[in-house]
């Protein structure tokens, strides 16, 4: 557990990153596209969501609705405090999303117990500080903000509600097993992604 935890150590060693621009003067459902755009056109932020889905599908059937009121929380903090915080918040995502996807593949989720909520919690705020980084209060609008929270909460529950569903309709240790394979992938896909952004060449 401690040298998953090392995993998200990387993120106060940043190099480059960009702040995500909007469109200027564009309408409120143009707004809410590109707020929505900002996370499933991102793999630094969608990738850490799909594991965040895996882990609390994995962890119990019915595991999104119980952990989804802190993720909640965390995202709506994550949105106020992300004007205090610099360039290296764009990591944060990708190193916590390595560690949730190792703990999905690796760990019986039955010993995390309730601190998978409070994972969700800080998956939600720090995707959201990387997701507005740069941006000070008052300067998005609010359609913007809509977005973000739809696409965020959107790729958790997608992800979460297909593992649930295969997990109803095949159940046995071997959809667990193909879920977490999957999980395992995503992590690896995350490490090759956070060396890329510590090196300053682009992912893709």
């Amino acid at each position: 557990m401690r040298r998953l935890a090392l995993a998200a150590l990387p993120a106060l060693l940043a190099g480059r990153a960009h702040a995500h621009s909007f469109t200027a003067g564009a309408d409120a459902y143009g707004a809410f596209l590109e707020g929505a755009g900002v996370i499933f056109g991102t793999p630094g932020l969608m990738l850490p969501l799909v594991a965040l889905g895996l882990l609390v599908a994995l962890w119990q059937i019915e595991g999104l609705l119980t952990a989804w009121p802190i993720f909640l929380g965390g995202q709506v903090a994550g949105m106020i405090a992300a004007p205090l915080v610099g360039p290296s918040a764009a990591l944060l995502p990708i190193s916590f999303g390595l560690v949730l996807g190792a703990l999905a593949a690796l760990v019986p989720l039955n010993r995390l117990g309730r601190a998978v909520p409070v994972l969700a919690g800080l998956m939600g705020l720090v995707v959201m500080l990387a997701g507005l980084e740069g941006h000070a209060w008052g300067e998005l609008t609010i359609p913007i903000y809509l977005g973000l929270l739809f696409g965020a909460n959107v790729a958790v529950s997608a992800t979460a509600g297909i593992v649930r569903v295969c997990r109803e309709t095949w159940p046995g240790e071997a959809t667990r097993i193909g879920a977490r394979i999957i999980a395992s992938w995503v992590a690896a896909i995350l490490v090759l992604y956070l060396a890329f952004a510590l090196s300053g060449t682009p992912a893709a």
